[in-house]
């Protein structure tokens, strides 16, 4: 008898744990369309076209994962967001650093690439700052060097956990 009512009250107990984690998930809004704004560089910063599309690419693949956006356009710089836009993220690379992947496959640590941006995340009706944060990538080893683009990849996830854990 005494088996049964602990089994019972655990029973109740998972349930509503369970229903008070889907009440928390559901609270929070999920926006329809994001637009994502050109990166655009500090001056003096030269980013080379290779690095340009490997953010690209990351930035639409880790921001797809996080499941936050039913729609993500990417922009070409100077390009006007869409009208169904319920929310804009735009970046500045405030620090990039090409390094060099010999340097890197001779002395692990040395010649890293790294590539640092502040983004935020605006509400394009009110221009309300919804979040502003930095984020950055690096790659300080890896096989035969490690691909430097790798750094783009590691921005990305950084911008995409920041979203998952901070976008209202």
């Amino acid at each position: 008898m005494r088996f049964i009512k602990l089994s019972l009250f655990c029973a109740i107990s998972l349930c509503h744990v369970s229903l008070q984690g889907l009440a928390g998930t559901s609270s929070r809004s999920t926006y329809q369309h994001l637009t994502v704004k050109g990166f655009e560089a500090e001056s003096g910063d030269q980013i080379p076209p290779d690095f340009r599309e490997a953010l690209r690419s990351h930035l639409l693949k880790h921001l797809r994962d996080t499941k936050r956006f039913q729609d993500i356009t990417i922009l070409d710089t100077g390009n006007a967001p869409p009208s169904n836009s319920d929310i804009l993220l735009s970046g500045k690379i405030i620090k990039f650093d090409k390094g060099s992947r010999m340097e890197r496959y001779m002395v692990p640590g040395l010649g890293s690439t790294s590539i640092r941006a502040e983004i935020e995340y605006t509400d394009p009706a009110s221009g309300r700052s919804l979040l502003k944060t930095q984020v950055s990538g690096r790659v300080s080893f890896g096989l035969f060097g490690g691909d430097s683009k790798g750094a783009t990849d590691g921005l990305a996830k950084g911008l995409a956990k920041a979203t998952k854990k901070n976008l209202p």
